[in-house]
């Protein structure tokens, strides 16, 4: 006859079976969600105009990425790192308190000798383009969204980005 402290074989038995199941539900669930992550992703377009102080965001673009499946809380440098496999370049020197400078995109040198920056307006389509409100390592682009680097002048006047 079997008996333990929890009573009965088959009380023991429904027990074992009933805590097996409830495990095997746990770590099934627990595997699922470890294996297919559902994390949010955001799709963002890159646009490159590089003429110097050129006033129009509309086309014709110089280069045209669109980057897909981006995370949700990617700043405009993970992007940016992402369009790398469509042909997008980009060199920058990071300053500890301020992040990435952009100063050459697909190849274009903003030569700070002659004052030119790469401005970096962003917007989603049907909206009128803005120049960031932060710098690229900082900036989290909103799904959808459009950013356009141009190749600009500052301190002649003409700074209206």
């Amino acid at each position: 006859r079997f008996t333990s402290r929890f009573g009965s074989k088959q009380w023991y038995q429904r027990r074992v079976r009933g805590f097996s199941r409830t495990s095997m539900i746990r770590f099934l669930l627990l595997a699922t969600i470890l294996l297919f992550p559902t994390a949010q992703c955001k799709q963002c377009t890159l646009l490159v105009v590089a003429e110097l102080n050129r006033d129009n965001t509309g086309p014709p673009y110089s280069f045209l990425a669109t980057v897909t499946d981006v995370r949700e809380d990617a700043t405009l440098i993970d992007v940016m790192d992402s369009a790398e496999s469509q042909g997008f370049t980009y060199e920058a020197s990071w300053h500890s308190r301020w992040g990435a400078f952009i100063y050459t995109v697909n190849g274009v040198y903003a030569d700070s000798g002659k004052r030119q920056f790469w401005n970096i307006m962003v917007g989603l389509p049907g909206e009128v383009m803005k120049s960031s409100p932060l710098g690229a390592s900082s900036y989290k682009p909103r799904d959808g969204e459009r950013v356009l680097f141009r190749l600009k002048t500052w301190g002649d006047g003409n700074d209206h980005y």
